[in-house]
């Protein structure tokens, strides 16, 4: 009887370590925050971050901004914020072919491993633009492409590809 009870704790034991232990990985649903409708391409915003309309850069646009550029800034508060601070910028190719981005310009450029995240597979690399930490990712699908630039480290703060926050924001990229 003491060794059926001794048992019956170590299995237990075990599946609440294992219980505790699945609860520990990088699933972004935990992650609270609210949906930014950007135009052509909708993005999730964790708490913590701000997303910003893309610059209408040529007049294109009757909507006044590039419905196809999102730019989220951990921390900021004003747009102009977000070249002081880490940083998603999202750019889906809409009915435009957008080029396809390559390491070799950006200095110590490294292939990274893809990236799984809700509808997409992610290909990319990291590198140093202008001596700031950046990742590189995109994805192709039905002649479409999304293209996400991440500024890993800007002033004090930093940001890398495994944070929860960052996942979310590749995982709610949804297309319009």
């Amino acid at each position: 009887m003491r060794n059926k009870f001794k048992m019956m704790t170590v299995a237990i034991t075990i599946f609440m370590m294992i219980t505790v232990l699945a609860g520990c990985g990088t699933s972004s649903k935990s992650v609270k925050g609210e949906s930014f409708d950007g135009g052509n391409i909708e993005v999730f915003v964790p708490e913590g971050w701000k997303a910003f309309h893309g610059p209408d850069t040529f007049d294109d646009y009757e909507e006044g901004y590039d419905p196809n550029i999102v730019n989220i800034g951990k921390g900021v508060e004003l747009e102009v914020e977000l070249f002081s601070k880490p940083m998603v910028n999202i750019h889906y190719s809409g009915d435009k072919s957008l080029i396809m981005p390559t390491k070799e310009i950006y200095e110590d450029g490294k292939d990274l491993e893809d990236i799984k995240t809700g509808d997409y597979t992610w290909k990319g690399f990291t590198g140093l633009s202008i001596g700031y930490p950046i990742a590189i990712l995109f994805t192709e699908f039905d002649d479409k492409q999304i293209q996400v630039s991440i500024t890993l480290e800007n002033g004090d703060s930093k940001i890398s590809l495994e944070d929860e926050d960052v996942l979310a924001i590749l995982e709610g990229i949804k297309i319009k």
